[in-house]
């Protein structure tokens, strides 16, 4: 059972895909039994999930250290997605965080999505819709776009006026 002071901060994206924030080691074994994680892949560079930990409740690990509102190195986002798609063929369910799960962890669960065949504006949409948390900053647009340009199926890359449409739009209410 979690801590009872923890709410998982998590949003399936997908049935196998998750995006959030980060977790205390009290809540491993919610994640694991109660929501199925059976993967993670943390973004932070300020922390680290306990891997051993993790393990221990038969959830794969993989940690891509990105400082907050940095942008993902590309080596960082082939691993990502070489761990997801592993976690996908595995039938793992994949929980892909960063501390809030606002902009490191949403820019690697657009990439997933893109590689999984959806329409990169579409992916943005779709994560903001769900997580209206969902912001990567413009250092994080940019990494983005660059891994977009040199994707093999040449997906339509979004400019930054329509992404910032979609990914700030919380911001035209105020």
């Amino acid at each position: 059972m979690a801590s009872a002071s923890w709410t998982p901060n998590l949003t399936w994206l997908a049935p196998d895909l998750a995006v959030g924030g980060s977790f205390p080691a009290a809540g491993i074994p919610h994640l694991a039994d109660g929501l199925r994680v059976a993967a993670v892949i943390d973004l932070r560079r300020e922390d680290r999930d306990d891997e051993a930990a993790l393990a221990r409740h038969g959830i794969a690990f993989l940690h891509c250290p990105t400082d907050d509102h940095g942008a993902l190195q590309p080596d960082a986002i082939a691993d990502g997605l070489a761990f997801a798609a592993r976690a996908a063929a595995e039938g793992r369910r994949l929980l892909v965080h960063c501390e809030h799960g606002i902009g490191r962890s949403a820019t690697l669960a657009l990439c997933i999505l893109v590689e999984r065949g959806v329409d990169p504006l579409a992916a943005l949409r779709h994560a903001k819709d769900l997580r209206p948390l969902v912001s990567p900053s413009p250092a994080q647009y940019e990494c983005w776009i660059a891994w977009l340009r040199a994707h093999p199926t040449r997906p339509a890359v979004p400019d930054f006026d329509s992404f910032k449409a979609v990914a700030y739009r919380h911001l035209a209410a105020c």
